[in-house]
């Protein structure tokens, strides 16, 4: 072997290897971009994912896709999806649920609607000033 051929296999072998900044890089970010190769030098710096294992497995959380959050239980019985905090079903002065979100053919409500995905997250407050849950 000569040396420009043990040398290309260098460079070459060198390629292949992947940094730890690299594969972290390509496990938070699905395409090449400017936002990772930005990532991969500031992880390089010390800057960023100092923490972070290699083979650190991603929670559950994490893993939620934006399918899974469309697909949640929302409103009570068969309808399912997602729940207006703006109707409230109300049995004996209580709140036991509320409407989904989205009216029937010709069903008026009094107010905007309010749409999250939970009834728990009827708690948080809105974004709106005129609508939604201001409290």
């Amino acid at each position: 072997m000569n040396l420009i051929s043990i040398l290309k296999q260098i460079l070459q072998e060198e390629k292949s290897k992947r940094d730890r900044c690299l594969r972290i890089a390509d496990r938070k970010f699905d395409k090449p971009s400017a936002y990772k190769s930005g990532a991969v030098v500031r992880c390089r710096k010390g800057k960023i994912w100092k923490g972070i294992k290699e083979d650190e497995q991603l929670t559950e959380k994490q893993k939620e896709t934006l399918r899974t959050w469309f697909k949640r239980k929302g409103a009570p019985g068969k309808t399912g999806g997602w729940v207006d905090c703006n109707s409230p079903i109300r049995k004996d002065g209580k709140i036991t649920g509320y409407k989904p979100c989205g009216r029937q053919k010709g069903e008026i409500r009094s107010k905007y609607p309010s749409c999250r995905p939970t009834p728990s997250k009827c708690k948080d407050p809105g974004k709106g000033k005129k609508w939604g849950k201001t409290k």
